[in-house]
Formats: structure tokens, sequence, C-alpha cells
């Protein structure tokens, strides 16, 4: 494929992803392979509503080497492994899905779905988790890709992995997945993401999924790693009867962060509103997740700590830089 239009497919793929609001920032990443011997891939901690051609990185299959100063994602060698082990392969998106995330940290090793869905089958496998962008996600990653029928690999604790020949295809895939993960979830107890969104742009998060988990529970962990890199560890949660809440929510606005209240919801406070949505919307995928994960384990404290440092260290370069944005964990090097 043309290079120039590779890139294109990849921009339109973003703002798809975006658009339908699959992924939440810049998390996720998409690429399309050119040749046998290179892909092109959306760059590390840009936003898919402004991403340019420039900003669309040309690799090297096998070396995973490229020209100039932008970075690409950090999740490179996760499409790599897919590219090698899969000739048939020609466009593959990685996203933090909704429903798709809420299973991955149900501990499974796959899911049975409730009917063969396009690109899926019968089975979709869960890959074992390891910290964004290390070389044992992409090799966990390869042996799931190896091993499934389908064209869609669930990664424990992160997100989903999409692949096809076309954008079209693999774009396909990504809402199939994400509808038969709804059903799973649906037939667990859980109420799925339905697509709607208005309610992330709300002071108070005050959604079904949002106060089931806060009925009963003493803090919200890290399930899933978005989670663990925008907001760390854990989330207490207060009640009206015990705490004093208005202290609180004054001091959760002047800190810009999060409050979690038994019978109101979460609170959301960030630096800008696109923050704040995305606030909102990672906390409710959490808690989504957690109440699919209940009877797992929640992403451990030292990489839910390791990967909220780095995360911070990384954003105020970007804003430094002049630039907003993450690429889910970028280059966590083992």
């Amino acid at each position: 494929m043309d290079v120039l239009e590779a890139k294109q497919l990849v921009i339109k793929a973003g703002k798809a992803l975006r658009e339908t609001g699959l992924i939440a920032r810049t998390w996720g990443n998409v690429s399309c392979r050119t040749d046998e011997n290179h892909f092109v891939i959306s760059a590390s901690g840009r936003d898919y509503e402004t991403l340019t051609e420039d900003e669309v990185i040309e690799m090297n299959l096998e070396s995973l080497s490229y020209e100039g100063k932008i970075k690409p994602s950090s999740e490179k060698r996760v499409h790599q492994e897919i590219y090698k082990l899969k000739e048939d392969v020609g466009f593959i998106i990685h996203t933090h899905q909704h429903n798709a995330s809420a299973v991955s940290a149900m501990n499974l090793r796959r899911i049975k779905l409730d009917r063969e869905y396009p690109g899926l089958g019968e089975f979709v496998l869960c890959s074992e988790y390891g910290l964004p962008s290390t070389s044992k996600v992409s090799d966990k990653v390869a042996e799931a890709v190896h091993d499934s029928i389908g064209n869609a690999v669930i990664m424990s604790n992160h997100g989903a992995v999409c692949y096809g020949w076309t954008y079209e295809e693999a774009f396909e895939i990504v809402q199939n997945l994400e509808t038969a993960c709804g059903r799973f979830l649906d037939f667990m107890g859980i109420d799925p993401w339905d697509g709607e969104e208005d309610h992330f742009a709300k002071e108070w998060n005050d959604t079904s999924v949002v106060l089931k988990y806060l009925q009963h529970r003493q803090n919200l962990p890290a399930y899933l790693d978005d989670f663990a890199q925008m907001i760390g560890p854990q989330i207490p949660v207060y009640d009206e009867e015990t705490d004093d809440i208005e202290a609180l929510i004054a001091k959760a606005i002047e800190s810009k962060t999060p409050l979690l209240v038994r019978g109101r919801g979460a609170m959301c406070n960030a630096e800008t509103e696109d923050d704040r949505i995305a606030q909102s919307m990672i906390i409710e995928k959490n808690c989504r997740a957690a109440l699919a994960g209940f009877g797992s384990r929640p992403i451990g404290r030292y990489e839910s700590i390791f990967m909220r440092q780095y995360y911070l260290q990384k954003y105020s370069r970007l804003k430094n830089a002049g630039k907003d944005g993450e690429d889910e964990g970028d280059d966590f090097e083992e």
C-alpha cells in the first residue's frame, strides 16, 4: 500500500475511535502495513483529532527503526509481533474500549461468546498481564494471537487488540468485540457500556455502575492500566453519614483530584475539561472492571505507583513541550 494512503487510514481510524467513544484522549494506537518490510503507526502522545500525516511514523518491521524525532507508539512491539505472525493482517487497532476492558479484569484465559461474531468466532483469548509497553506484553499478546482463531485478543487489565486485512475489517472487529463483551457482562449481571457518553461531562458521574460499586466498597483500586496511570493505585470511598463531604469536596476541587462518595457517585476534577471527561470515563470503566473482576486481584500496588509516577513525569514533559496527551504507558522498558 502507498505510504501516504496508509497514514491517512490510520488518521481516519483514530478519529473514528474517538467519535465512537471507544478510547479516551490518546490512549490506544493504530497501524497499517505498507509492504512486507514496513508499517506505519500513530505517534506517541498525539491527539487523534489533530493527528497529521507527519505524526504517523513509518517503521521497519524487523528492526523497528524509523526516521525523524517524533516517537512512534510505545506499543509498537505488539504491532510488530502481529504483523510477523500474520501475513494476512494489514491493519491493527489497539484500544482501551469500555466493555472489553472490563472483561480484561476478570482473570480469564478466554471468554465464550453467546454466538459467533464476524472475525471473532466462538471464543476470544485473553493474554497474560504485563506492564504496558514492555516485551512481556508483546510476547504474551503474540502467544494469544498465535493460538487465536479469531482476529481479536483481550489484554489482561488493559484493553484489546483487533486486526484484519483492511481498515474496514479491523474496525468492524473492534465494534463486534465491544458488542460481544457487552453481552458477556450483561450475562454476568454487570451493566455494560451502552455507548452513552453525555454523563461523562457532568460534574458527578452517578451511573448505575459507579453507584453499585460504591455501595459496599471502602476504596476503588486500579483494575486497569489507564486508571493506574491517570489516577493512581486507588481512590478512597467516603460516606456522607460519617465524613465531612463538603470539606472533602473543597479539597478535591483545590487539588484537582476525583472524589468518590457512597450514594452520590464520582466527582471528577482536573485541570481541563478534556481531562475531567477522561477521568470520569476511566473511573466508570474501572468500576465496571472491578465489578467484573471480583474474585480476581487488581493491579499490584507497586506496578500502579510506578505507572502513575512515570505518567506524571511524562505528562509534565509533554505539557512543557506544548503537547497534550499520552500513549498509554509510553516506554516502560524492562
